[in-house]
C-alpha cells in the first residue's frame, strides 16, 4: 500500500460524486469507500477495473502510477528567486568542476580572440563564478558585470570578488524583466537557460544588451549527455545512467513550462535565427576524475556528495513529495520510485567506500556563441 496513492477521493471531488454513489455503484458500504480513500484499506483487486471504467479512467491512473487526465501541472521552481536563494553551497559545489581554466583561456585568446579590453555581461551570474574565472584571463581594464535575483547569490559574488582581489559590478534584479541602459562587449551566460521557461526569449534579451560586433555566449547541457557522463567504479554503469522515466517528463516540462532539457544542443540555431553571425560550437573539455591517490580526494568527494544531495538522507516524507512530483510531471510512479531507489543505493554505496571511491564526471557543456552584427536589417 505504500506504493499505492489511490485517487478515489480526488476523482470524486473532480466529478462532484458523492462516497454513497460510488458505494451504491460497486455493491459496498460508504464506510468502505471512506477506509479506501483514508488509506485504512484497498479495494480488493477484482473491483479495480469496475472504479476505474466508473471515472473513466486507467487502472494506473486510479492507483496514482501515472497523472489522472487534465491533472494540474505544477511547475518546477528552478528559475524562481525563492528557489536560488537556498541553494549557494549546492552552486559552489557544482562549479568546481565545470572548466580546466587551460581551456577556458584558449577560448578567451584564441577562439573568441578576445584581446583587447571588454566589458562583460554574466546573465544569472549566481555568485560570480564566471566573472572570476574569466577577469584574469582578459585583458587589463577589461569590466565584470554580473546579474541575478537571488541576493544571497550576489553578496556571495561581492564577498568572492572581495576575497580575489577583483573590481565587478553585481545587480541584483531579474535579467528577464531588468532595463539596462549599457552595452557590452561580451554578454554570457552558464547553466542559466536550462533553467528558464522561453529561452528563446531569455537569449534574445542577452542580444539586445550587446554592442554591435559584440560576442554573446552561452554555456549550457544537453540532460541526455549529462546522464550518460557519470561513472563510480565497482557501480553497474547502466544503472547510474538510467533515466527511465525522465524523457517523459523532460518531455513534459518542454510542453507544460517551456524549460528545455536540450537546450544545449538547440542553442545553435537559435542563435542563428536570432541574428547572431559566424555561430559556432565548442565542447568543454572538462571531465572530473577522482581517485583514492589524489590529494584533494576527499575534498571533492564533499562536494561531490553537496551536489548530488548524498551528504544527507532523504526522509520517507521528502521522497514522498519528490516521487509525487515527478508523477506530476509525466513519469508513473513506478519509475519515480525506482529513481529513489537508485538514489539510495548509490548513496549508501558511496557512503560505505568513501576512502576508496574512484568516479569519473562529464557534464558535456556545450558552449555555443555567435556575434551581433555591426548593421541591423
Amino acid at each position: 500500500m505504500a506504493n499505492i496513492w489511490l485517487r478515489i477521493f480526488d476523482l470524486r471531488k473532480r466529478n462532484k460524486i458523492g462516497q454513497r454513489a460510488l458505494a451504491d455503484r460497486l455493491g459496498v458500504s460508504i464506510q468502505t469507500v471512506s477506509k479506501w480513500e483514508n488509506a485504512v484499506s484497498m479495494p480488493d483487486i477484482s473491483l479495480l477495473p469496475d472504479i476505474a471504467a466508473f471515472f473513466q479512467v486507467t487502472v494506473d491512473e486510479l492507483l496514482g502510477l501515472k497523472p489522472l487526465p487534465g491533472e494540474e501541472y505544477i511547475p518546477t521552481e528552478s528559475g524562481e528567486k525563492d528557489y536560488w536563494e537556498s541553494r549557494l553551497h549546492y552552486l559552489k559545489a557544482s562549479r568546481k568542476a565545470f572548466w580546466n581554466e587551460d581551456y577556458l583561456e584558449f577560448l578567451v585568446k584564441n577562439v573568441w580572440k578576445l584581446t583587447k579590453p571588454v566589458q562583460i555581461l554574466d546573465c544569472g551570474c549566481g555568485f560570480g563564478y564566471m566573472g572570476r574565472m574569466l577577469l584574469p584571463l582578459l585583458p587589463e581594464e577589461s569590466t565584470y558585470t554580473g546579474i541575478d535575483f537571488s541576493r544571497n547569490m550576489i553578496e556571495a559574488g561581492k564577498r568572492l570578488f572581495a576575497e580575489c582581489g577583483l573590481d565587478g559590478e553585481f545587480v541584483c534584479e531579474d535579467f528577464q524583466t531588468c532595463r539596462l541602459t549599457k552595452k557590452y562587449d561580451l554578454v554570457i551566460s552558464q547553466a542559466t537557460l536550462r533553467h528558464v521557461g522561453n529561452a528563446q526569449a531569455f537569449l534574445e534579451k542577452m542580444i539586445s544588451h550587446a554592442r554591435p560586433g559584440g560576442l554573446v555566449a552561452a554555456i549550457d547541457v544537453n540532460r541526455e549527455l549529462e546522464s550518460d557522463g557519470f561513472y563510480i567504479d565497482g557501480m553497474d554503469y547502466q544503472e547510474l545512467c538510467a533515466r527511465d522515466g525522465f524523457r517523459k517528463l523532460w518531455s513534459r516540462e518542454l510542453s507544460c513550462q517551456d524549460r528545455d532539457y536540450a537546450i544545449g544542443m538547440r542553442l545553435p540555431v537559435m542563435m542563428q535565427k536570432a541574428g547572431l553571425v559566424h555561430v559556432d560550437v565548442r565542447m568543454n573539455d572538462k571531465v572530473s576524475f577522482l581517485s583514492p591517490d589524489r590529494a584533494d580526494h576527499a575534498e571533492m568527494l564533499e562536494s561531490l556528495l553537496s551536489e548530488k544531495q548524498w551528504d544527507k538522507a532523504c526522509s520517507p516524507e521528502e521522497e514522498e513529495k519528490l516521487i509525487l512530483q515527478f508523477v506530476n510531471h509525466g513519469m508513473d510512479r513506478n519509475e519515480a520510485e525506482r529513481y529513489c531507489r537508485r538514489q539510495r543505493k548509490i548513496q549508501a554505496y558511496v557512503e560505505k567506500n568513501r576512502e576508496s571511491l574512484t568516479w569519473l564526471q562529464w557534464r558535456g557543456l556545450v558552449i555555443s556563441y555567435g556575434w551581433k552584427q555591426f548593421k541591423e536589417f
